[in-house]
C-alpha cells in the first residue's frame, strides 16, 4: 500500500494554466459550461477465442494503454476486469475476464452458495481482496451502464475515477479522493504514516458571488483554484490535492505537524493566491477585488488513539470533522446561518476534542435553532465507505450490494437489487407459486440514504413495506458508531431499528399481520435506545406543508405575522395555531394548544420552511405498509391495461408503482405527522409511525396519488439491461435463507 505521492502511474502535474497553458486569455473568456470531451480507450487486440468458449458473451472490450497516466494503488480507482463474460454451469455461476495486467481470472460461486472462489491455473482458492475488488468493479460498471438513459453516453470509468468532474480541473476527483483517503487511513493505522490530516477548503459566500457574476465565472473561479493548488503543492511529498465537487476541495496530508499544516493552508489564504485567482479569471479587466475572494477552511488530524481503529471509520471521521471544522469556523460569531453564509471573510478552524461542545453551544445560541445549524454540518460524502451505513447513495448501494452478494454478509441494499428481487417475488405471487428451495418469500434491507424496505408474500397477500429512520442525521453527529449500533449494522443479536424490522418481516409463523409485527418491533427498538442517554438528540420537523390559513390556503412567509391565526392540518386532527410574535425574518413564536413553541423560518422559491424542534428524540422507525390481495392486484392490472389499450402480458413496473405510492404516503401521512406530534410533546407511539394501507384505500382516499403512480411508474417499465446470469445471482443472493458473516 502506497503511503506517498510517488506511486506508479501517478498523475503528472499539469502546467499552471491547465488546458490553457499556451493561451494568454483569462478563464472568463475561455471557460465553457459544457462537459469535457469524452475520450475512448483503444480497443484491445486480444482474441476473445483465446479466453472463452464458443458460446461466450463479450460485454466490454476496453484496455488501458501501456503508458497510462492514471494512478495505480493496489486497485486503482476505476480498474475492472476486461472482456467480461457471465455463464452458468449447472448451479454454479461463473464470471470470467482479463485483469488490467493481462491475466485471465475466473470466479466461481459454488453450488452450495458458500461464497466465491477464484480459479487460477486449474486450482480453486479463495480470492484475494484485489481480485474481489476487480470483479465487484466489473459488475458495478455493467449495472451503471444498464441504468443510464437510452442514448446517453456512459463516461469512461477510468477518467471519472481519476479526475474532477469540473471541466478543466485536471486534478484528483471525488472517486480518487475516496480511494486515496482510505489508502492513507489504512497506512496510518498500519504504522506507515506518523501523522495524517484532512483539510476541507470551501469558497466562502460563493453562491451569492456566482449569482452576481454568473455561473460561468463561478466555474472559472473553481477551475482557477484547482490550478493554483496544483501549482503551490506540486512538489510537496505525501500531499494529495482533490476536487470533491462544486466549490469544495480537499487536501490529504501525511507526516506534517499542526504548524506545518497551518503553513500549507496559509498558502491558500494568502493575498498572493487571491490576487492570482482574480488575475487568472479576469485578466487585466478585473471585475472582482481580491478582498472579495475568501474561504472557510477546516482541519482534522488523526489521533494517537485511532492507531487501533478501523481504517474506514478513521477515513470517514477525518472527512466529516474537516468539513465540520470548516463550517464551525464559518458560523462562529454570527447570529444566524444565513448571515454567516453571506459575509465575506476567511476562516481557518481546527477540529479538537472540545469542538463538539463548542458546536452544540453555538447551535443553542443561534436564531435558527439547533436543527438548521446541525444540518449545515452534513458533508454527505456517502461514497467514502460504500459498505457502511454512510455508503447508502446510489454508487454506494451498487458496491455494497455486490460485496454482500459475494461475501454473503450483512444487510442487503440497492435500488437495482430491490427491483430484481422484488420482481421475482411479485411474479411468483401472481402465478401463486412457492419460493424455490433455499429461498425466502420475503426480502428486505437498505435502499437509498437512511431508507429501508421489505417485500413479503403471506398467503394470498403481498406486503410492500417502505421505511425511513427518524432523527438519523442528528444522531450521526454524535458518532458513526452510535448510528450504526442504533440501526443494527453488523449486530450479532439481530437488534437495531432495521434489524428488528427484518425480524418482523421474517416472522411468517406469527399469526398477527405484518403491520402489527413491525409496530411491535419498532416500539421495542425505540424503547431500547431511549433508555440510553447517548442516543438522545434534538431534531427538527418542517410543518410548512401542514400549516394553512383559516381560508384554507397554504401558508406563505407573509402570513406569519403577529396575531395571525392559522391551522395545523394533520391526517386525523386540525389544530389551531396562533402567531404570538414574529421576532425576525428567521424566527417566530407560536402558541399551540396553549403552549409556546419557537420556530425557525426560511424562504425558498418552493415556499417557506417552518421548523419546530423535536426534543429528546432517538433513532426510530417510520414505516408505510401496503397490503394487496392477489385478486385485487390482478383486477387493477386488467383495468389499467384496458384503460390504456395495452395487450395482455405488457410488462409493468409493479415495484416502482408500489414504491412510488409508499414513499409519498410515508412522508405525508406517517412520518411527517408523527414527528409533528413529537414536536408538540407527545411520546413516540408505534401505531402512529407504522401504518398500513390497502390498495383499495389508496385508490379511494388518495386518487391523485394512485393515478400519478400508475402513469409515472406502473406504465413506464424500462427493462434492466443486465446479463440474466448476473440478475439471477443477485436475486438468489438476496432471497437466500441464511446470511452468514463474511470470510473476507
Amino acid at each position: 500500500m502506497s503511503t506517498h505521492d510517488q506511486r506508479p502511474g501517478a498523475i503528472p502535474q499539469a502546467p499552471l494554466g491547465g488546458d490553457e497553458a499556451d493561451d494568454d486569455r483569462p478563464l472568463s473568456e475561455t471557460i465553457q459550461l459544457t462537459n469535457r470531451s469524452q475520450t475512448t480507450e483503444e480497443t484491445g487486440n486480444i482474441d476473445p477465442a483465446d479466453l472463452f468458449n464458443e458460446d461466450s458473451v463479450i460485454l466490454s472490450a476496453t484496455s488501458l494503454k501501456s503508458d497510462s497516466w492514471l494512478p495505480r494503488p493496489s486497485i486503482a480507482p476505476g480498474e475492472a476486469l476486461q472482456l467480461v463474460r457471465y455463464a452458468r454451469r449447472g448451479n454454479t455461476l461463473v464470471i470470467t475476464g482479463l485483469t488490467p495486467h493481462g491475466r485471465r481470472l475466473t470466479f466461481e460461486q459454488r453450488e452450495d452458495r458458500d461464497g466465491w472462489y477464484v480459479v487460477v491455473a486449474g486450482r480453486r482458492r479463495r480470492p484475494t481482496d484485489r481480485e474481489l475488488s476487480l470483479v465487484v468493479a466489473s459488475i458495478t460498471r455493467e449495472m451503471e451502464a444498464s441504468m443510464a438513459p437510452e442514448g446517453e453516453d456512459v463516461r469512461n470509468a477510468y477518467r471519472l475515477a481519476a479526475t474532477s468532474d469540473q471541466p478543466g480541473v485536471e486534478i484528483n476527483g471525488l472517486q480518487a479522493y475516496r480511494d486515496l483517503l482510505l489508502d492513507e487511513a489504512a497506512a496510518y493505522v498500519g504504522g506507515q504514516l506518523e501523522r495524517l490530516a484532512v483539510v476541507a477548503v470551501e469558497y466562502q459566500a460563493f453562491k451569492r458571488f456566482a449569482i452576481r457574476h454568473g455561473h460561468r465565472i463561478g466555474a472559472a473561479f473553481v477551475r482557477a483554484l484547482g490550478e493554483r493548488m496544483q501549482s503551490i503543492f506540486r512538489n510537496e511529498k505525501k500531499l494529495h490535492v482533490c476536487h470533491k465537487t462544486g466549490k469544495s476541495f480537499r487536501l490529504i496530508i501525511g507526516d506534517r505537524s499542526a504548524a506545518e499544516v497551518q503553513e500549507l493552508v496559509g498558502r491558500i489564504t494568502s493575498d498572493d493566491t487571491k490576487t492570482w485567482l482574480v488575475n487568472r479569471v479576469w485578466g487585466r479587466e478585473q471585475r472582482t477585488h481580491p478582498q472579495e475572494v475568501h474561504f472557510y477552511i477546516g482541519i482534522a488530524f488523526a489521533s494517537a488513539e485511532e492507531r487501533h481503529a478501523e481504517y474506514t471509520a478513521l477515513a470517514q471521521r477525518l472527512n466529516d470533522d474537516a468539513y465540520r471544522a470548516a463550517k464551525l469556523g464559518q458560523l462562529k460569531g454570527h447570529t444566524s446561518v444565513q448571515l454567516a453564509k453571506t459575509e465575506y471573510q476567511t476562516t481557518v478552524y481546527q477540529w479538537r476534542r472540545g469542538s463538539q461542545e463548542a458546536l452544540e453551544e453555538l447551535a443553542a445560541k443561534m436564531d435558527d435553532g439547533p436543527g438548521p445549524v446541525m444540518a449545515e454540518m452534513q458533508d454527505y460524502l456517502h461514497e467514502l465507505v460504500p459498505a457502511d451505513i454512510e455508503g447508502m447513495a446510489v454508487e454506494g448501494d451498487v458496491h455494497a450490494l455486490i460485496h454482500r452478494a459475494i461475501a454473503r454478509e450483512g444487510f442487503w441494499q440497492g435500488t437495482t437489487a430491490m427491483r430484481i428481487a422484488g420482481e421475482r417475488i411479485i411474479d411468483r405471487f401472481m402465478e401463486n407459486e412457492p419460493p424455490e428451495e433455499g429461498e425466502n418469500a420475503y426480502v428486505g434491507g437498505f435502499d437509498l440514504g437512511d431508507e429501508f424496505y421489505g417485500i413479503s408474500v403471506e398467503g394470498d397477500r403481498l406486503y410492500f413495506a417502505w421505511g425511513d429512520l427518524n432523527s438519523a442525521g442528528a444522531t450521526r453527529l454524535k458518532g458513526l458508531h452510535l448510528i450504526q449500533h442504533a440501526v443494527g449494522w453488523r449486530r450479532t443479536d439481530g437488534g437495531g431499528v432495521v434489524g428488528r424490522f427484518l425480524k418482523a418481516l421474517a416472522g411468517v409463523d406469527d399469526p398477527r399481520s405484518l403491520v402489527e409485527r413491525v409496530a411491535e418491533q419498532a416500539a421495542a427498538g425505540h424503547d431500547e435506545l431511549m433508555a440510553d442517554e447517548r442516543f438522545r438528540v434534538n431534531d427538527t420537523v418542517d410543518i410548512a406543508d401542514y400549516l394553512w390559513t383559516l381560508k384554507g390556503e397554504p401558508v406563505t412567509s407573509a402570513d406569519i405575522e403577529d396575531g395571525a391565526m392559522l391551522q395545523l392540518a394533520l391526517p386525523d386532527e386540525c389544530i389551531e395555531v396562533e402567531v404570538e410574535e414574529r421576532r425576525s425574518a428567521f424566527i417566530a413564536r407560536f402558541i399551540i394548544r396553549g403552549e409556546p413553541y419557537l420556530a425557525s423560518i426560511a424562504d425558498s422559491p418552493a415556499g417557506p420552511s417552518i421548523k419546530l424542534r423535536v426534543r429528546d428524540a432517538v433513532v426510530a422507525a417510520a414505516v408505510c405498509i401496503l397490503e394487496i390481495r392477489r385478486r385485487e392486484l390482478e383486477d387493477m392490472l386488467t383495468i389499467v391495461r384496458e384503460d390504456n389499450n395495452l395487450p395482455e402480458g405488457t410488462p409493468m413496473d409493479l415495484v416502482g408503482f408500489l414504491r412510488h405510492v409508499a414513499d409519498i404516503l410515508l412522508a405525508e401521512q406517517v412520518k411527517g405527522p408523527g414527528k409533528i406530534r413529537q414536536a408538540l410533546g407527545e411520546p413516540y407511539r408505534a401505531e402512529r409511525f407504522v401504518r398500513g394501507f390497502s390498495l383499495e384505500e389508496v385508490r379511494e382516499k388518495h386518487p391523485g396519488l394512485f393515478y400519478e403512480a400508475v402513469h409515472h411508474s406502473l406504465l413506464t417499465y424500462v427493462p434492466l439491461n443486465i446479463d440474466h446470469h448476473l440478475a439471477e445471482m443477485l436475486a438468489s443472493t438476496m432471497l437466500a435463507r441464511t446470511r452468514p458473516q463474511s470470510e473476507f
